[in-house]
């Protein structure tokens, strides 16, 4: 199979999973996420969750650099 036509097959496997609203992302942006809490904490005390991150999902031209740099390697 070349590989203009490996990369049609994998271009139609992510249209169909977007149907599904299951969507190729870039995740991995997570910034001063953090924990605070003992092992079994007082019932007065706290758990304190510090949690931020972001979540960008893929465009077409992002989907195709990521699938030809797939298929060279």
């Amino acid at each position: 199979m070349r590989n203009k036509d490996k990369k049609q097959v994998i271009l139609d496997f992510l249209n169909h999973m977007e149907t599904k609203d299951i969507h190729l992302t870039l995740f991995g942006k997570f910034k001063d996420n953090s924990m605070w809490s003992k092992d079994n904490p007082q019932p007065s005390h706290r758990t304190m969750i510090n949690i931020q991150f972001k979540v960008d999902r893929l465009n077409e031209n992002d989907k195709d650099v990521e699938i030809d740099k797939w298929l060279l390697n």
